[in-house]
This record gives structure tokens, C-alpha cells and sequence, in this order.
């Protein structure tokens, strides 16, 4: 089969190119023709047709309606589908487009698998309509040898057509100068509830009742009279179940010999799913923005009358604690105000971790890069931890390289993340085993393990701890309080500094988390503090 030829007019240089890969990757009998002026466009159409244009709508030279209107002018173009492409979602201009001749209008930036769906239906559609042009023309050369047969020759050259397009799953008719059907294939016979027989030499109001029929023969009639009509418009239809349908449906006149009739090929898409995804869609963010801005509210609110409130709480009760003011009397009450502050203290972390993981969402927390060293975190967080490990019966051990580069990072936020790991390393490990933080350089990536021989998790378990607010239902989970934010707020964090968190766990065995930075943030280490 000949090539088809897609010609693509932008003045962007980005956008053409763009559009030339999306075109090209259409097939292999595809060819793509690229034209920065309109007007370069329509001076080579009338020697080298294309069987595909895609457009930009504002160009400088001509905005897409008067190129569209252009193209329909040259003879061999009056049917070729056209595809707009702009990035403005103004109906204005849709309709405009639409006036001119354009068979179908995408946004931009596109989508590749839209795109390439609609073209290829085009770029079928109009290989189609171009075999019709050369069976009608057969026809046409037949009816004038053999007019006494011309009624059968029509009828099989109907019942050829259909199945050749009954393979397509869109439903084409076609009609002639007295807008009655010379063909029609299965889907289209089908969405009416009639068999293909029965509408052949009845009019679209015999066929398709007299509000969508009456419409149809109007438009037919303004084509074959070479009116200027949309040849692309949706309608709403009732399919023979009662249900509503939403059909895009697009017509083409095929000119014949002189003096003989023309032939309007009608070809509608079913868009019903299309369109209730579009609505959908539309539902679904308007909720997810209405639910983003309570929580923004929520958080916000959250922020300033629960950490107000604490920060006094941890305050007065610390003084009370300490006995600032004087004695307190009684000892209990010295007891009583420490327990306040250690549990205002960690309901304060509780919210910081929430806080955080709302702005690692919502793109706004940032770093605070400075030179760190890993080797001085990991033994920070050791001296934070030990006191829980002393109490947990959990020996800590660190093994560390020698070579251990600085580390381009932010120093608050790496504490925070080893602490997580740490934390729930200690956590979840039996009294009498060892947690065991490593560090190294592995192919010029700061790494650093934190291992255990606790309960371990199966891969169920793993996924569902990284998940926020996830917690794995067990009796160690049971004996000790949590949110289940640490784990995605370690990754969040190392996402932060463009690296990973992986999890590498065993059921019964042990749990292994290992943090690894990209080589770009290793730093040479400077001299030794004195």
C-alpha cells in the first residue's frame, strides 16, 4: 500500500519536533512532512497532498481557522482531516477551528496515546474514503455502459464496501444527491436496531427519526450544494436499549465524475466512555482540590492550637519538674510533671511528623544544605537512642569506613531519618540482640545500613509499613505506640536529597534499611578540626 503523509505546520521549533516524533512513531508506512510557515504548507499541497495535516492554531503568519479554510480551497484537500492542536482552552477558538473545516481539536501538551489514536483512525479513515473515491469512480464507468443493471451494480458494490469497513469499529453510511443511503456497514445498522437492508433507499428521517434524521439531510444537503458546514460535531443519541450515547460524528462529500451525484460519507465515533471519563475526571480533581485545601486548613489550624498549647505544656512542666520556682512539696508531683512533659514532648513529634510529611506532599519542605559528616550523625543519633537501647536490653554496635566522605546535605533532616531507623530498630528487637548501624562508600554513594534481628516483616508487611500511617499488625506493634510515619517520612526525606530508602526484610529473621545518597553529594573532606 502506498505511504500516507502527515504534514505538520507549527511555528515553534519545540512543538514541531515534538508533534514529528509523536507522527513518526504512527507506523512504518507513515510518512511526516514538517513545516515551520503556513503558507510553505499550502504552496506544496496541491503537487504533494497530505493525507493527515496537524496544526497549530496562533501562528503569526496565519492563525489556524484562515490555514484550515485555505486548505479546503485546494481540490485535493477539501476532504483531508485536519488535527488543531493549542495549548488555550478557549471555546472560541475550538469553535472557530471547527467553522473552518477542522476535523478534530486536541490541547496541548498532548497526550501521545490520544494522539496517536486519533490519528490512526484518521489516517484510516481517509485511506477508506480514498478506496471509496475509486470504487465510485468503477461505478460511476459501469452505470453509463449498463444502465439497465444499475440498481444491482449499486447493491454490490454496497455489500463489497461493507466488508471491507465492517472490520472498523465505527459506524459509516454514506447518501446520495437525494440524501438517501447507498450503504452502510454493520455498526452503524446496528446502533439504529435495523438490519443493513432495510435502510438501503430510505432517507435519514425514515431511518433515524425526524429530529437527528432531519439534521442529518440538512447538512447532507448544504455538502453536496458545497455549502460550508462543520464536518466534525458531537450529537447525543439514543441507542435501541433507550440509553443514552454521545457519537463524534464527522462527514465528507466525495466528488464524482461531471455531472454525476456526489456522496456524503457520514463516520461517527462512539465517545460515550470518553466523555464520562472527561466528567469524571473533572469531578475528581474538583474533590481532590476542595479536600487538598481542608487539609492545608486542617494542618494549618492543627499547627498553631496544637503546638501553642504543648509548647506551654513542656515548659511549665519542666519547670515544675526542675522545681525553678522553689520546691514543689510533694515528690509525686516532681514525678507527675516529667511524665507531662515526656508525654507533650512526644505527642510534639507525633505532630512534627505530621507536619512534615504534609509539606513533603504538598512540595514545600526544603533543605538546608551544609557539609555533615556521617560518621559524626550516626554516632549523634547513638548518643540520643542509648538511653531507649539501655532500657530495651539492646546492645548498639556501628561499623563505619575509614574513607567516609562529607556528605552535601541537610544535617537536621539526616538525624531525622537515622533516628527513625534507629528508633524503630531498637523498637522492635528482642532484649539480648544487637542493632547494628554500617556505613560505607559503595560505588561512590555514601550508603548506611541499619540492621536488626527483630521480628522481621514479609513482603506484605514491608509495603505496608512504607505506606503512610501504615502500621504492621502484630503483637510488637500492639506493646509499643506509633503513628507509622517514620518509615515514609525517612523516604520522603532521602527523596529530599535525590536519594533511596530500601527495605530488605526476613519474617522471624531480622529487618535491614539502607539509605544510600547519590555520588554527587560526596565531598572531599577538609582538614581535621584542631
Amino acid at each position: 500500500m502506498k505511504p500516507q503523509t502527515v504534514a505538520i505546520v507549527d511555528d515553534q521549533i519545540t512543538n514541531l519536533k515534538i508533534l514529528g516524533r509523536l507522527a513518526g512513531s504512527l507506523g512504518a508506512g507513515v510518512q511526516v512532512r514538517t513545516f515551520e510557515r503556513p503558507r510553505d504548507a499550502l504552496a506544496s499541497f496541491p503537487t504533494d497532498p497530505p493525507d493527515l495535516v496537524i496544526t497549530d492554531f496562533i501562528m503569526p503568519e496565519l492563525d489556524g481557522a484562515a490555514f484550515i479554510r485555505n486548505v479546503r480551497t485546494i481540490a485535493c484537500c477539501d476532504d483531508v482531516p485536519v488535527i488543531v492542536i493549542t495549548a488555550y482552552e478557549d471555546k472560541l477558538l475550538r469553535y472557530r477551528a471547527l467553522e473552518a473545516g477542522a476535523t478534530d481539536f486536541l490541547l496541548s501538551p498532548v497526550d501521545p496515546s490520544e494522539f496517536a489514536a486519533r490519528s490512526r483512525n484518521l489516517l484510516t479513515l481517509r485511506r477508506q474514503q480514498q478506496m471509496l473515491k475509486r470504487r465510485a469512480f468503477r461505478l460511476e464507468r459501469r452505470i453509463a455502459l449498463e444502465e439497465r443493471r444499475h440498481r444491482e451494480a449499486l447493491q454490490r458494490s454496497h455489500e463489497r464496501l461493507i466488508r471491507v469497513i465492517d472490520a472498523i469499529p465505527v459506524m459509516i453510511s454514506a447518501t446520495d444527491r437525494d440524501g438517501r443511503f447507498v450503504f452502510a456497514n454493520r455498526h452503524f445498522a446496528r446502533s439504529l436496531g435495523r438490519e443493513i437492508a432495510d435502510l438501503i433507499g430510505r432517507v435519514p428521517v425514515e431511518a433515524c427519526g425526524p429530529e437527528r434524521g432531519g439534521a442529518w439531510a440538512a447538512i447532507d444537503a448544504d455538502l453536496v450544494a458545497g455549502l460550508e458546514r462543520p464536518l466534525s460535531f458531537e450529537e447525543v443519541v439514543l441507542d435501541p436499549s433507550g440509553a443514552e450515547r454521545v457519537l463524534l460524528t464527522g462527514k465528507s462529500v466525495l466528488p464524482q465524475q461531471t455531472g454525476a451525484d456526489a456522496i456524503v460519507v457520514t463516520v461517527s465515533f462512539d465517545i460515550t466512555e470518553r466523555k464520562r471519563t472527561e466528567v469524571e475526571l473533572v469531578d475528581a480533581m474538583r474533590l481532590a482540590e476542595a479536600a487538598n485545601h481542608a487539609k492545608t486548613e486542617f494542618l494549618a489550624n492543627m499547627s498553631h492550637e496544637l503546638r501553642t498549647p504543648l509548647n506551654a505544656i513542656i515548659g511549665f512542666s519542666e519547670v515544675i519538674a526542675h522545681e525553678m520556682l522553689g520546691p514543689a512539696g510533694i515528690d509525686r508531683y516532681v514525678e507527675y510533671a516529667g511524665d507531662i512533659r515526656r508525654s507533650a514532648e512526644h505527642l510534639l513529634e507525633i505532630i512534627n511528623d505530621v507536619l512534615d510529611v504534609a509539606k513533603i506532599e504538598a512540595g514545600r519542605l526544603e533543605l538546608e544544605e551544609a557539609a555533615v559528616d556521617p560518621a559524626q550523625a550516626v554516632a549523634d543519633v547513638i548518643s540520643i537512642v542509648h538511653d531507649q537501647a539501655r532500657q530495651a536490653g539492646v546492645a548498639l554496635r556501628t561499623v563505619l569506613a575509614e574513607d567516609l566522605p562529607q556528605l552535601r546535605a541537610d544535617r537536621q533532616k539526616l538525624r531525622q531519618v537515622l533516628l527513625n531507623l534507629v528508633g524503630n530498630a531498637v523498637k522492635f528487637s528482642p532484649a539480648g540482640s544487637a542493632v547494628t548501624i554500617a556505613a560505607e562508600v559503595v560505588e561512590g554513594c555514601v550508603t548506611i545500613g541499619v540492621s536488626d534481628r527483630g521480628i522481621g516483616m514479609d513482603e506484605d508487611e514491608v509495603r505496608v509499613a512504607l505506606t503512610r500511617f501504615g502500621q504492621v499488625a502484630s503483637p510488637w506493634t500492639r506493646r509499643h505506640s506509633g503513628t507509622g510515619l517514620g518509615l515514609p517520612l525517612a523516604t520522603g526525606l532521602m527523596e529530599l536529597h535525590s536519594g533511596t530508602l530500601r527495605v530488605d526484610s526476613t519474617k522471624g529473621e531480622g529487618t535491614t534499611v539502607t539509605i544510600r545518597f547519590p555520588a554527587e553529594r560526596s565531598m572531599a573532606r577538609g582538614p581535621a578540626p584542631a
